[in-house]
């Protein structure tokens, strides 16, 4: 009986996730166009290509890092179905994702990534309040200063979070 071997689903996701993430570092010129131009100044104060070049860099040194780390697993003698709890939980993520994006104006950039970040932590199935709180205001909070302050990139908030911002950060 020949045994057949089957490249498995995190084998498959890494390697795309990795080659999507360097070909989008290498075609980086095509992807995003040049800043528009008002008497001979640039009106950003960072080159469009930063953000998207820092997430697809990361997104792809991370994937191989993944690809490296999971080698011993990449092939499997049986093909492994979805089981319908794996299943449920990526669809729950997919609609948290989606409620993200549609949240992220109405209610800005801290009160829907907080709630996010908890929906996600739960679906992962961290039943730990505490630790799902700190994270869910931590983490949002790092990721407003880093990209307003580190970055500039503008992101939406409610007036009353960014004046609270303002007044911390500006002193």
């Amino acid at each position: 009986m020949k045994l057949i071997r089957h490249i498995t689903a995190e084998a498959w996701l890494t390697g795309i996730l990795a080659l999507v993430g360097i070909l989008g570092v290498a075609f980086m010129p095509f992807l995003v166009a040049e800043p528009k131009v008002l008497f001979g100044r640039s009106l950003t104060a960072i080159p469009p290509t930063l953000f998207p070049f820092l997430v697809l860099g990361s997104m792809a040194v991370l994937a191989i890092w993944l690809f490296y780390s999971i080698r011993s697993t990449l092939v499997a003698s049986v093909a492994r179905t979805f089981e319908p709890e794996a299943f449920r939980r990526v669809v729950m993520l997919f609609a948290v994702m989606f409620a993200y994006a549609l949240a992220m104006v109405p209610l800005g950039f801290f009160i829907s990534s907080a709630l996010a970040m908890a929906a996600v932590s739960w679906i992962a199935g961290n039943r730990i309040i505490w630790q799902i709180i700190l994270v869910s205001v931590i983490c949002p909070i790092g990721l407003y200063v880093v990209s307003t302050r580190g970055l500039a990139v503008s992101l939406p908030e409610l007036s009353a979070i960014e004046f609270f911002y303002a007044r911390i950060l500006d002193r």
